[in-house]
């Protein structure tokens, strides 16, 4: 292994040449420490660690440390490697927003002297259409869980909530039942994006069977709001399983019938019924109206058409109005 000695304030910092696995695991480790310690949400700090393991094993194929990389090989030679094998976009964008934080912690804590992802941006991809649930396909969802069982009744109100408030799976997972006001009918949203809590309303439907499922669940050893018949917290992954296998049961197919999907769905659902997009930004936790304008732009000819039946003009008309003027005007 060979050394570079380099001379920062008078101190002498040696700085191996060549992949150094363990220095490399040094280094993620005290970013991952100062994630915590920022009280990330665990499933971000994770991500952080996947995301390196892959730089890792790049750093590790190219021979070189840290201290040897260049910006170009992160913004050409990594992203061009990782389309190489045939990355998806969402994946070369994770490594890359991975690798600003990284970088930039290493360089504000002095470990490297200059940033070297300061400059590189996640790559432009063109829009995906948003997939969402058909009212139809709603409706065959909500009649697979079995409501006169515990795991049935739970399964439906965890969708209903879904539906009802667009929250993400982490966030239900989460909830408490400390987090349900019952006189205000909100739910309190303490582990969004970024750890900032928001309030989230439910209305009449959604109320009544979330008090069913607090009378079948009973007193918990734990604050959890959803768990298992074993009295365990019902995990993220659990209720990632239960949406998939409800779908497969209703035979809804070209949709990802995925978690987010109810997310997107409320979304389409509520502005279609006349809903604006500010309550909607707050109610879905985004951070600027950039997401939520994507949502009226994809959604856009389903509005045209809730508007076409809606349209008081045509519906004047089609109940006997008229507006042509009438003669000697």
């Amino acid at each position: 292994m060979q050394y570079e000695i380099i001379c920062v304030s008078e101190q002498s910092v040696v700085r191996p040449h060549g992949f150094n696995r363990q220095k490399f695991d040094e280094a993620v480790g005290m970013f991952l420490t100062n994630c915590r310690y920022r009280n990330l949400s665990p499933v971000t700090i994770q991500g952080y660690r996947d995301y390196l393991n892959g730089l890792r094993k790049d750093l590790e194929d190219w021979g070189l440390s840290i201290f040897e990389l260049t910006p170009k090989d992160l913004s050409h030679r990594m992203v061009n490697q990782m389309r190489e094998v045939g990355c998806a976009t969402n994946t070369i964008n994770g490594r890359i927003r991975t690798c600003q934080q990284f970088f930039k912690f290493l360089w504000k804590d002095g470990i490297t002297e200059t940033n070297l992802a300061a400059n590189l941006r996640p790559i432009r991809f063109e829009k995906q259409i948003i997939q969402t649930f058909t009212e139809e396909q709603v409706k065959a969802l909500l009649n697979q869980p079995d409501r006169n069982t515990f795991t049935g009744l739970r399964d439906y109100v965890i969708m209903l909530i879904f539906l009802e408030t667009g929250v993400r799976v982490a966030e239900m997972a989460n909830m408490k039942t400390s987090d349900i006001n019952w006189e205000d009918q909100t739910i309190r949203i303490p582990t969004g994006k970024g750890r900032k809590f928001r309030i989230v309303p439910i209305q009449q439907t959604c109320i009544r069977e979330l008090r069913r499922y607090m009378i079948e669940r009973g007193n918990q050893g734990c604050d959890n709001l959803w768990v298992t018949v074993f009295n365990k917290p019902y995990t993220r992954y659990g209720i990632i399983d239960m949406v998939r296998r409800y779908r497969r049961r209703a035979g809804i197919k070209g949709v990802a019938g995925s978690c987010h999907t109810f997310r997107h769905t409320m979304a389409k659902f509520f502005l279609i019924n006349g809903g604006d997009i500010f309550t909607l930004q707050s109610i879905l936790g985004h951070a600027t109206l950039e997401m939520t304008r994507q949502y009226v732009e994809l959604f856009s000819s389903d509005i045209h058409y809730q508007h076409a039946k809606c349209s008081p003009i045509e519906n004047l008309v089609a109940n006997g109005g008229s507006f042509e003027e009438s003669e000697g005007e």
